[in-house]
């Protein structure tokens, strides 16, 4: 009698949603590198349902959890590059998230001059943008804008960044919807009194 052990393909994830994934597993300690915890198999079980939940509710997948255990097995012992990728993914948005947080008291405005550039500075056929962002704050951020070359995965990145950015918008869109709803009910019982 012979036994076959079953074996799970790891899906075909798009780089997104591997991001995902791996923020949930990093964030909530799923290796548990940080400390014995009681019952691991259990609470493993529970982070990977997260994660199902998760990249349903953003992208629109089911994926089964032992898939998705091949996948991130695969991403820390075979597929090293991509996960250093999406490492890097993820600490660009921490990094963003910290600057957001430290901005909530900006120092006073500085003044700021926008270079020009000069004829000589160009080369014949480069291409030379300067513009101007204004923040909510009044800060004006000067951006050199040079000629890049987008590879696929750049561009993946990219839109993984756009699509992250994207979903803490609308969380912070569906927070004001609730605190205004918050509003409106103290204000109707302050109105009854």
């Amino acid at each position: 009698m012979s036994r076959s052990r079953r074996r799970f393909k790891a899906p075909n994830m798009s780089f997104i949603e591997m991001v995902e994934m791996v923020d949930i597993l990093k964030r909530d300690d799923y290796d548990g590198q940080h400390g014995p915890y009681s019952n691991p198999n259990v609470r493993k079980g529970k982070i990977m349902a997260k994660v199902v939940k998760s990249l349903h509710r953003n992208f629109g997948v089911r994926r089964p959890k032992d898939q998705l255990r091949k996948r991130w097995s695969d991403l820390k012992l075979r597929e090293q590059d991509q996960y250093r990728k999406i490492k890097r993914v993820l600490q660009k948005r921490e990094k963003r998230l910290r600057t957001s947080e430290d901005t909530r008291d900006p120092p006073p405005p500085k003044e700021k001059q926008i270079p020009t550039p000069q004829p000589e500075d160009v080369e014949e056929g480069e291409v030379y943008e300067v513009g101007e962002i204004v923040t909510t704050t009044g800060d004006v951020d000067v951006v050199e804008e040079e000629i890049t070359h987008f590879t696929s995965a750049s561009a993946q990145i990219l839109i993984g960044e756009i699509m992250v950015c994207n979903r803490d918008l609308q969380k912070i869109k569906e927070d004001i919807n609730d605190v205004e709803k918050r509003l409106k009910n103290i204000i109707g019982v302050l109105g009854r009194i």
